[in-house]
């Protein structure tokens, strides 16, 4: 770990972002290696990276471009669940052109803790309405 914070230590934040989305992949693939035993091959990991990257940036550059004055009550926030309860929160991408859709999901109890999550790549395309359903 010491390695990677030297090398990223005088790096512009683009080059730790990608370097930080690449061992995000690295340890997504690792993950789903354990739990699923599917594996990606070294390439699609770095391809996987390079293209999530790219989307996180284009959003982000986006964003910061529009941003207004939006009050905090506008804002939303996570709710809790009941007592015992546990919340799952669930959301879908949709990669235009690329016929790929992508799931996340979050589960939390009652206090704020993490509890399990996932995500996932399907190689269809669904509608906006599917996704949100």
């Amino acid at each position: 770990m010491d390695r990677i914070f030297a090398i990223c230590s005088n790096k512009s934040s683009d080059t730790v972002g990608r370097v930080a989305m690449l061992l995000w992949c690295i340890w997504q693939n690792r993950n789903d290696k354990l739990w699923n035993d599917n594996v990606q091959m070294p390439r699609q990991i770095g391809r996987h990276a390079f293209d999530t990257w790219n989307d996180w940036y284009s959003v982000h550059k986006l964003q910061s471009n529009n941003v207004s004055g939006t009050a905090e009550a506008d804002l939303v926030m996570w709710e809790k669940p009941a007592l015992d309860w546990v919340k799952c929160n669930v959301d879908v991408a949709f990669v235009s052109g690329s016929g790929r859709t992508s799931m996340g999901l979050c589960s939390r109890d009652n206090s704020g803790h993490f509890m399990a999550g996932m995500t996932q790549w399907q190689q269809t395309v669904i509608s906006s309405v599917e996704g949100e359903a």
